[in-house]
């Protein structure tokens, strides 16, 4: 009779506990930031669910240019904004917001990993990062781009994000066959 219940016990705590590992982190989840639902990139950073979804669409696209975005750092904790606040007025780390100021603690900002301004990936950003609604909110932060969809205006027809001409693609004729022997 106690296998019986054993047994029955150890169904019980699979059934309860199963579900979870089996979704693991594509789950959403609940997080502290005013119940905001967080998800999580391949690469760990998790992000609200909105901007996750449009920064996955972002980097799609980016990659089939050749172009490759990486996030080094997506939501950020109360705890975790705090200290980084707290290093940047001691002068021991970078620029940071007051705790409650960051959109890194409502999961819709991002710092990526650009090279400097002079690369293509932040050419590539600059020019097509606004069809997504991601908008550069903080001047002297190249890497920083933040979700912003109602506040970030499409561009115009025939036009990136600052108002140049769109380069079109010419269409690629067959090659030539070489009539030479080598």
């Amino acid at each position: 009779m106690s296998l019986a219940l054993l047994r029955w016990g150890v169904f019980i705590l699979l059934c309860l506990f199963a579900p979870q590992a089996v979704a693991g982190d594509a789950k959403p989840r609940r997080s502290e930031a005013k119940g905001s639902r967080l998800v999580r990139l391949k690469n760990g950073q998790l992000l609200h669910a909105d901007a996750a979804d449009a920064y996955r669409r972002m980097k799609a696209e980016a990659r089939s240019k050749n172009i490759y975005l990486w996030v080094h750092s997506g939501y950020r904790s109360p705890a975790k904004q705090r200290r980084l606040y707290e290093r940047y007025r001691k002068g021991k780390g970078p620029q940071a917001a007051r705790p409650g100021r960051s959109n890194h603690q409502r999961g819709l900002a991002v710092d990526l990993v650009i090279g400097g301004v002079k690369t293509p990936t932040y050419d590539w950003l600059v020019s097509n990062a606004c069809r997504f609604g991601f908008k550069r909110t903080v001047r002297s932060e190249p890497w920083h781009w933040e979700y912003r969809p109602r506040s970030t205006r499409e561009p115009k027809p025939g036009r990136d994000c600052v108002g140049r001409p769109l380069k079109r693609q010419r269409p690629q004729s067959p090659p030539v066959a070489s009539t030479e022997k080598s």
